[in-house]
């Protein structure tokens, strides 16, 4: 078999492809805001209001029983409370 025949791995082209793109990525990673209904993450209850209190607690009981229903059904009605009631 020839030596310069051997698969010796990625390219440099596609090495320097993969490293455009996710350079590229990043790049939009960071020019974009982030979304303020982001779901990736359970919206926080704000300190002293007592609405957020009882949805959070909702939340954390559902979550205890393993009843991820009702916790997405406390999240959402904690996300709308908060857009309603907390946001300018």
């Amino acid at each position: 078999m020839d030596p310069a025949s051997k698969d010796t791995g990625p390219s440099l082209y596609s090495r320097a492809r993969l490293s455009a793109e996710v350079r590229i990525a990043n790049e939009r990673g960071q020019a974009l805001p982030p979304d303020p209904d982001d779901l990736s993450r359970p919206p926080r209850a704000v300190p002293g209001c007592p609405a957020c209190l009882t949805l959070a607690e909702r939340r954390e009981a559902a979550r205890a029983e393993c009843d991820r229903s009702a916790e997405a059904d406390a999240n959402v009605l904690l996300r709308r409370h908060l857009r309603e009631e907390h946001c300018p």
